[in-house]
């Protein structure tokens, strides 16, 4: 039997949002205060605040509906993205509406262990939603007309994964249809009106092309008469290489062929903020005594400056100029050819600093003058730039973004000497994933994958 989507949810959910934030606020009143408030009226009614505005902005920005179709990394930014909003208005609000001095240590300990608690939380109820749908609970019964990549595509990844919840009522199409698929064929389009009328279909997914639009507009009115939900994959998205979305403009369809995050300025936000609190912390924990060390070596290896610098692609094809620590002999290549396997440019010590990246941590001070991202596509010499933006297709979409210190591309082995015009192509459609595809956590994660390579995993493609 399928079980709707209970209306008590959001209620449950704020209900064990508002217990977190109780629970974070005891934490933190013991390790604070050592359990006694230092005003016990103003810090208790503060908290009925504090819960009014989570709830709030968790159904402004629907924290507490978790779609069917859901990725966890999606879900766990949204969350993320509401607790900074959280942290912020709620730090904003204590400074113009009260006089009295708040603990900051509370504060902090408070938002801290409240945002650990919460995405704990998130991830705990969507590994028992998937279980729950696994037993056969909580689905939804589509049917599926036509037949092509696409529709192929959803069976495969969405419609036969037990995680999302649905089931396929039927398959109508007038093409041949291959034998994995045959189990769901249940006729030629001609016959879908008289098997909706015996069989009960919450949703309906048409992929046809335009030639069929009566038949279409008759689906359209029969599911607004029958309590059915319709989606259409237009058909032309098949030969499309890129999403989309559409907008409308005096009910005016016009369809956007990229989804780009970051044109968000409060994903910018997010993005900046990160990168100068972390180049920070790296810059006062790590270069203030390995800088000092690393030039000194550098100078006594080889000759010439500490740092190299050269002219890079930046964001909307601007140049600028990429700081590197200095890992080859001094040479009149060294704009235009790459580094290659056992390079003679290459130093004794310049070969360990590549093989570490170490030779690639000076463009922080690129990510703290905004020429960079932590997290980016890797910026190329100008003559490369010129080279492949004619030889690769799309080349150039990869610099809608600021180029970063390490990317997508890099940790999935798309890095080093481009041998193969191939290459060049995969790190491309790498950096073009991450760009319409960027999250907050996406950036946490490349930043750790690439810092744990440093230190634990050798790259051969380092060099």
């Amino acid at each position: 039997m399928k079980i709707e989507k209970s209306k008590f949810v959001p209620i449950i959910s704020s209900i064990v949002d508002i217990f977190l934030l109780v629970i974070s606020y005891i934490c933190a009143t013991f390790w604070v205060f050592e359990g006694a408030y230092p005003n016990f009226i103003f810090y208790n009614s503060f908290i009925i605040g504090w819960s009014i505005l989570w709830v709030s902005i968790c159904l402004k920005f629907d924290i507490y509906e978790i779609p069917r179709i859901f990725f966890t990394h999606r879900v766990l930014s949204r969350n993320l993205y509401a607790l900074i909003m959280f942290c912020f208005l709620s730090g904003g609000l204590i400074f113009f509406i009260t006089d009295d001095k708040f603990s900051r240590p509370f504060f902090a300990y408070a938002i801290l262990v409240f945002s650990f608690l919460v995405l704990f939380w998130r991830v705990l109820f969507i590994y028992f939603l998937k279980r729950y749908r696994r037993k056969g609970y909580n689905f939804s019964r589509v049917l599926l007309v036509g037949i092509n990549k696409n529709i192929n595509t959803l069976i495969q990844k969405i419609y036969l994964n037990e995680n999302y919840g649905f089931h396929i009522s039927g398959l109508f199409t007038d093409a041949i249809v291959s034998n994995h698929l045959k189990q769901y064929h249940k006729g030629g389009l001609t016959e879908i009106t008289n098997f909706l009328k015996d069989h009960t279909v919450d949703e309906i997914i048409i992929s046809l092309p335009y030639h069929q639009s009566k038949l279409i507009n008759d689906l359209f009115q029969y599911a607004d008469n029958n309590m059915m939900r319709v989606r259409v994959i237009p058909e032309f998205s098949e030969y499309l290489s890129q999403t989309f979305s559409i907008d409308y403009v005096e009910n005016i369809p016009i369809m956007k062929l990229r989804s780009e995050p970051l044109k968000s300025l409060t994903n910018r936000f997010i993005k900046r903020g990160f990168d100068i609190v972390f180049s920070v912390l790296v810059i006062l924990l790590l270069f203030s005594w390995l800088f000092p060390i690393i030039a000194i070596i550098i100078k006594l290896t080889s000759k010439g400056p500490v740092f190299f610098v050269q002219e890079r692609t930046g964001k909307d094809g601007q140049p600028f100029k990429c700081l590197k620590f200095r890992s080859m002999t001094v040479n009149s290549d060294s704009d235009s050819v790459q580094a290659t396997k056992n390079d003679k440019r290459v130093t004794k010590f310049g070969a360990f600093m590549r093989k570490t990246s170490i030779d690639e941590l000076p463009q922080i001070i690129n990510v703290i003058l905004n020429n960079m991202s932590l997290v980016g596509p890797r910026p190329h010499m100008i003559k490369h730039t010129e080279e492949y933006r004619v030889l690769v297709d799309k080349f150039m979409v990869r610099h809608f973004a600021k180029p970063g210190v390490t990317g997508w591309a890099q940790i999935n082995g798309y890095r080093g000497e481009t041998k193969l015009l191939k290459d060049m192509e995969n790190r491309a459609v790498a950096d073009i994933w991450y760009i319409e595809n960027w999250s907050f956590l996406l950036d946490v994660k490349i930043v750790i994958v690439t810092a744990w390579s440093m230190f634990f995993k050798k790259d051969e493609n380092a060099f």
